[in-house]
């Protein structure tokens, strides 16, 4: 950079002086007045005259404040009037009304006189004795306390005139090393007036700034010249994006610029080339930029910086912009390709339009193809910037995933009572959250048309499932025996468990009346935050189950758990049994028996009731019971709230819950019953059949008349008058009495299995018991290895961050999706995917075939890894922190079965460990694996999933690649 003095400057780069005697501005504004006397009082702050050459008379106010100071202006024309002028000025004094001590009066005279035509006796009065010529780049220099200036800025003689009419918006910052640099002018000049605070603003930043309402404004304040070397400089320092931006405000469409960008991710994006329908638009849009043409590299980069600038724009803007880009899309006539687009609002519900057909297909007939064509479509729909901010239609899209993966496991075959509530616990609870989130629907009616359709698929499915459960249940009610090493009749809860625990550490037995499994599972889908841990006996290695006496309604089953035998009661009967049952008392003693609190006894004025405080925090209470009817009371509230089942959604289970954590107690959630809830079921007209009455899903009886029904009879057995025969329904789609939201009482396992599990307060351990693995099963998560979908033929762009097939799905009035790029491509722009690329996996990495690498033997790669002299060497190295080859192996074969991918749940949950041990688990393969920092195993703690890399490991151990492996 040359740097020279400011007389160095003026001389050898401008053309022409500045501001010679010659040369003087035509108006010399207001702001040059201060200036220019800002500099005179650095030297002379008692200048009482001071007096300043200007050609003309300007519209300048009539006073003006500096250092403390009020100066008058007045404007001479001749010498009679300076020396009229300089007469009025009296000596300072007391006189005039001024108070003694105040700041003295100063005058500014402008002149068109020069001093040579100024009389000695009136230059004798002013300032240093001159008339002072308003100099702009000396003026600009003092004002920055600069000695030198970049001999660049000679190039804009408007910058000083410019930069000293914005002296008022405030002080200039002193220039480091006494030098006035290029961008140091321009951040000045951007900032003061255009409001764009860096002296080189890239495109996003331009973007945002052309939404300005008073841009049109600010840029008519501006001087010709200088609106046009500020355009050049914007448009010469932000790239080609910055370029168009440019463009467009020279268009008259700054407010487009933004908008404009969104709309070239879909103009422009990957797999654009060649498709006519979006050549015809790029012709198009270039009416909007002053009929410049846009390449197919600048519009990304547009569309790359556009997506920047929403990345960090506040949500209203955004908004804005994107509802202005889908109104371009319609002007440039490609509305029905906005699908491509991950961030128009409209491509949002064509991409929910793709998921509904994709899904209503799976529904209709589920396969392969037609399952990865449900997860690239939902993956694209939940990869829209827009999806995060609809999060109730988000989660249903995740559900319907889970449930289109749930279609294609087999039918479980004929199988014994503890298998089934096993299989209800561990799978069929699941499939009940996430088809219960889809009722309702979604605005989009075709949408709502395929969630219906899934619902209905899955309830066909549900009800073979709820009919072999029934069967097997009837023999079994003969004796209340035990029914397996994992499954607990209510009735036995008390004995084996609460009684056993109690023994060891306080306990709380939290009744959730009416809670079923599935709601269990995601009130506590992560109790790790509340600080607990799920425990499981160490014998078995899952959490414990509980089955309902039957009639499965409260007077019954809560009264048989509470009392610990069949029985039926309310809740005096049910407070003075809990209080005298034997293996609770034994672990008690009398001074301290076991304590039960029902709902009324539970909240003291909105809060937590001291009460029950109190008996937690007790240790010696070694047996705390609550009551809690949250989900009972909900069977029979309004029908038109979506529900979603939270612990903080609960009024008073959380302070409940901390209560106990903080008194180290051991917790059992457990409940009376469960539910089924309301989903198209039908009346059946056998509520009057027998004696006896009748509820919503049970009557007395001792023949079925209907198929939906079965006939239980034995010692599990008792109706609220006694009889030990009943009649339930088993079909989740009848019922006897009038709709509800949700109903209770019958056979189908959502109401007669409930969940029996224990939490421990982080730190706290329990012999025999150990923290539970994830309970979700595997087809809960997203599958990471689904192969890629090649679509029909077509001239359609590729959807952007859409993983996984679209297979025959069409967008509304578009082609069908193509096959997507690799992975490599994809990456060469940023901010675009191909269609279900995300899903592709990345090559493997080829096994060196130099001489010297170990065979595996067969295909057991894994072995001759374990058997390899490295690997020994790093287990050497990590020592006690070594994984056992058994878990090292099922940890690599687990996740090369998964695509190797897969997120930290599903993992924990196939590794069978708890998800808080996973870390430790996960650093010590890494230690063993990424030999020199090498990516073999990783964890993306962002996304919460762990990948692997079988090609790198090979390399890594000099495994060769064994044919049929990949």
């Amino acid at each position: 950079m040359a740097v020279v003095s400011l007389g160095a400057a003026m001389s050898t780069v401008m053309s022409a002086p500045l501001d010679s005697a010659t040369s003087a501005p035509t108006v010399v504004s207001a702001a040059q007045i201060g200036a220019q006397l800002d500099a005179v009082l650095q030297r002379d702050s008692d200048a009482a005259a001071v007096a300043i050459r200007a050609a003309v008379k300007g519209g300048w106010p009539e006073v003006i404040e500096r250092g403390g100071r009020q100066f008058q202006v007045r404007w001479c024309e001749s010498r009679l009037a300076l020396r009229q002028a300089l007469a009025e000025l009296e000596p300072q004094g007391t006189s005039h009304g001024e108070a003694e001590g105040a700041p003295p009066r100063g005058l500014v005279l402008m002149t068109p006189l020069r001093d040579a035509e100024i009389p000695d006796d009136v230059a004798a009065r002013l300032a240093r004795c001159r008339v002072f010529q308003p100099k702009g780049w000396d003026i600009l220099r003092q004002m920055f306390a600069a000695r030198e200036v970049d001999v660049r800025l000679g190039r804009h003689e408007w910058l000083p005139d410019v930069l000293v009419d914005s002296a008022h918006l405030g002080d200039f910052a002193p220039v480091a090393g006494g030098f006035l640099d290029l961008d140091t002018a321009w951040r000045e000049v951007l900032s003061r007036c255009l409001g764009l605070e860096a002296a080189r603003p890239d495109a996003a930043t331009l973007m945002r700034w052309a939404t300005r309402t008073d841009l049109p404004v600010l840029m008519a304040k501006l001087p010709p010249k200088a609106r046009e070397d500020v355009m050049g400089w914007l448009g010469s320092h932000a790239g080609p994006a910055g370029r168009l931006v440019v463009c467009c405000i020279e268009a008259g469409r700054a407010a487009d610029a933004a908008p404009l960008g969104v709309v070239c991710g879909v103009l422009f994006g990957l797999g654009a080339e060649g498709h006519a329908e979006l050549a015809q638009a790029a012709v198009r849009l270039e009416r909007f930029v002053a009929d410049q043409h846009v390449s197919v590299q600048d519009g990304r980069e547009w569309a790359l910086q556009a997506r920047r600038l929403l990345d960090h724009a506040p949500p209203e803007e955004t908004r804005a912009i994107l509802d202005r880009a889908d109104a371009l899309m319609n002007e440039l006539r490609v509305a029905n390709l906005a699908y491509v687009s991950a961030d128009l609002p409209s491509g949002l519900e064509q991409r929910l339009e793709l998921f509904a057909q994709a899904l209503s297909a799976q529904s209709a007939a589920p396969s392969d193809e037609r399952a990865r064509s449900v997860e690239g479509m939902g993956q694209a729909v939940l990869s829209h910037r827009l999806a995060e901010l609809q999060p109730l239609r988000a989660e249903r899209v995740r559900m319907a995933r889970r449930l289109a993966r749930w279609l294609m496991r087999g039918a479980a075959g004929d199988a014994g009572l503890e298998h089934h509530v096993a299989a209800h616990a561990d799978d069929g609870a699941f499939v009940d959250w996430a088809r219960y989130k889809l009722l309702g629907g979604d605005e989009l009616p075709a949408l709502s048309a395929a969630y219906a359709g899934l619902r209905s698929a899955v309830a066909l499915r549900r009800e073979a499932l709820n009919r072999a459960f029934a069967a097997s249940l009837a023999p079994s009610l003969k004796e209340a025996g035990p029914l397996g090493p994992r499954t607990l009749p209510v009735e036995h809860v008390l004995q084996h468990l609460v009684g056993p625990l109690a023994a060891a550490h306080p306990v709380l037995l939290l009744v959730v009346d009416g809670l079923s499994v599935s709601i269990f599972r995601e009130l506590f889908e992560r109790p790790e935050r509340q600080g607990w841990v799920e425990l499981a006996p160490e014998s078995l290695g899952r959490p414990l189950l509980g089955l309902a006496a039957f009639p499965t309604v409260t007077e019954v089953s809560r009264a048989s758990l509470l009392c610990g035998k069949i029985t039926t009661g309310a809740a005096p009967a049910e407070k003075q049994a809990f209080a005298r049952h034997e293996a609770m008392l034994a672990a008690s003693g009398k001074d301290h028996p076991p304590k039960l609190f029902h709902k009324g006894e539970l909240s003291d004025g909105g809060s937590l009731a001291t009460g029950v405080r109190a008996a937690l925090a007790q240790t010696a209470q070694r047996v705390v019971g609550v009551v809690y009817n949250a989900v009972d009371d909900h069977l029979g509230g309004p029908d038109q709230l979506h529900q979603r089942w939270d612990l903080e959604q609960l009024r008073g289970l959380l302070p409940l819950l901390r209560e106990a954590r903080d008194s180290r107690r051991i917790v059992v959630v457990t409940a009376d019953h469960g539910h089924v809830l309301e989903d198209g079921s039908a009346l059946v007209a056998n509520g009057a059949v027998g004696a006896g009455r009748a509820s919503d899903r049970w009557r007395a009886g001792s023949q079925a008349a209907d198929p939906k029904e079965v006939a239980l009879a034995g010692d599990r057995v008792l109706t609220p008058e006694g009889a030990r025969q009943v009649v339930c329904l088993w079909s989740e789609a009848a019922r006897y009495t009038g709709r509800k939201n949700g109903y209770h009482g019958g056979a189908a396992p959502a109401e007669a299995i409930v969940p029996l599990s224990v939490f421990a307060p982080s730190g706290v351990n329990v012999p025999g018991w150990l923290p539970a693995p994830p309970q979700q099963p595997d087809w809960w998560e997203q599958p990471a290895n689904l192969p890629m979908v090649e679509a029909k033929a077509s001239k359609a762009p590729r959807v952007s961050g859409a993983p996984g097939g679209a297979g025959e799905a069409k967008a509304p009035d578009a082609p069908k999706a193509p096959r997507a790029p690799s992975k490599r491509a994809s990456a060469a722009q940023p901010g675009q995917g191909g269609l279900f690329g995300e899903l592709e996996s990345e090559p493997a990495v080829p096994a060196p075939a130099a001489a010297g690498l170990r065979g595996a033997g067969a295909d057991d790669w894994v072995a001759a890894m374990l058997d390899s002299p490295l690997y020994a060497s790093q287990r050497q190295l990590a020592a006690r922190v070594a994984l056992p080859d058994d878990q090292m192996r099922r940890l690599l074969e687990t996740l090369h079965e998964r695509g190797g991918k897969l997120t930290r749940g599903a993992l924990a949950q196939r590794m069978a460990v708890p998800e808080l041990r996973l870390n430790g688990l996960l650093s010590a393969a890494r230690r063993v694996l990424n030999i020199d920092q090498a990516a073999v195993l990783t964890v993306d703690e962002a996304s919460g999933t762990v990948e692997f890399n079988r090609g790198l490991l090979q390399q890594q151990f000099r495994i060769a690649t064994v044919s049929g492996t990949r």
